[in-house]
């Protein structure tokens, strides 16, 4: 099979997520056709595209950086949201909003051990991760009635390792591995108990047409945001070091122009019929936008070092930690020189 970087020399062809988050991405990018070619997939469908050679680059999930040792950053942009986006969510039921003041509380604890080990600001990020699994192993665990139990989803989204990475620091890492026992011990149709689950997972599209739905829910990029100071990033444009990947420096180009006209007037990119929730209401996609950005800063890259290093032992198939060592340091040098292609 032809990669697509040799398949038609005047295109490149880039993989993009089903998802309304990346829509105005999307939309700039079409404007460019045939020299940019928009391939639209799931997370799972994109990873197996850019491994395959079928696209240049994909906006793949930012945990594929972990889980497939060729994938590399392109450039500095991908989906990262600070707060206010919904694009994942716990949602709590009226049975369940005991939950609340357990989850509440220990936000707070986690926030004052994140900010003693000074992860937002220091300039060694592998001591300040040593400091920070310090005192989370002082930190007390809560005392819990019965397990609360979440909608596992098995897709490659990176909310999904971030949904295990909250639960685990929340509850602890006792109640996520039998969290996983009872949910292997169950089948894979497993949906939380007979009550359905205490923290109820959307994701992306579903997170924005579900939300109204629930008594309570808990946005976990704000979540993030709140506990570690620093910002949450979802995908990432990435590429396969065994394929070429042409054009960068003109993507570039393009990608600044979207990010510049997204801070002016998002809502430019409302499609003419706009998506209905639940209750049959128009979602408010600019609101959803205005928590979003596609070009990574340094403090975007430093808490994507954060959550790729806290998913390490959730993550099956994590790459050794050597190897891993060695690429953080390397994304932490080329900040400033990767910025400077989005200047």
């Amino acid at each position: 099979m032809k990669s697509a970087s040799t398949d038609r020399q005047d295109t490149t062809f880039i993989g993009c997520a089903n998802s309304w988050s990346s829509h105005p991405l999307v939309q700039e990018l079409e404007k460019y056709a045939p020299r940019f070619q928009i391939v639209r997939d799931d997370g799972m469908g994109l990873n197996r595209k850019l491994e395959q050679g079928e696209v240049s680059m994909a906006f793949c999930p930012s945990i594929s950086l972990v889980r497939h040792a060729d994938f590399e950053m392109a450039l500095p942009v991908g989906v990262a949201v600070d707060s206010g986006s919904a694009l994942a969510l716990w949602g709590l039921s009226n049975h369940h909003m005991p939950l609340k003041s357990v989850i509440d509380a220990r936000i707070e604890a986690l926030r004052d051990v994140f900010r003693w080990a000074q992860l937002h600001k220091t300039e060694n990020l592998k001591q300040a991760m040593t400091v920070l699994n310090q005192g989370l192993a002082g930190l007390p665990v809560p005392r819990l009635e019965n397990l609360p139990t979440m909608r596992l989803v098995t897709g490659s989204s990176s909310w999904n390792v971030l949904a295990r990475v909250l639960y685990r620091l929340i509850f602890g890492a006792e109640a996520y591995d039998s969290l996983l026992r009872m949910a292997n011990g169950s089948g894979s149709n497993w949906n939380g108990g007979d009550d359905g689950p205490s923290l109820d997972l959307r994701t992306e599209n579903e997170a924005l047409q579900k939300r109204c739905s629930f008594r309570h829910y808990y946005d976990l990029g704000e979540m993030w945001r709140t506990i570690t100071g620093l910002p949450f990033v979802a995908n990432v444009l990435q590429k396969n070091r065994r394929h070429t990947a042409n054009c960068r420096s003109s993507l570039a180009e393009v990608l600044e122009l979207a990010q510049m006209r997204m801070q002016v007037e998002p809502c430019n990119y409302l499609p003419d019929i706009l998506p209905r929730n639940c209750q049959q209401q128009s979602i408010d996609l600019c609101s959803m936008w205005k928590g979003v950005h596609y070009r990574l800063s340094s403090e975007d890259l430093r808490g994507l070092l954060v959550f790729l290093t806290l998913a390490k032992p959730i993550e099956k198939k994590s790459v050794e930690d050597e190897a891993f060592t060695l690429k953080m340091l390397r994304w932490q040098q080329r900040e400033g020189f990767m910025s400077g292609q989005l200047a």
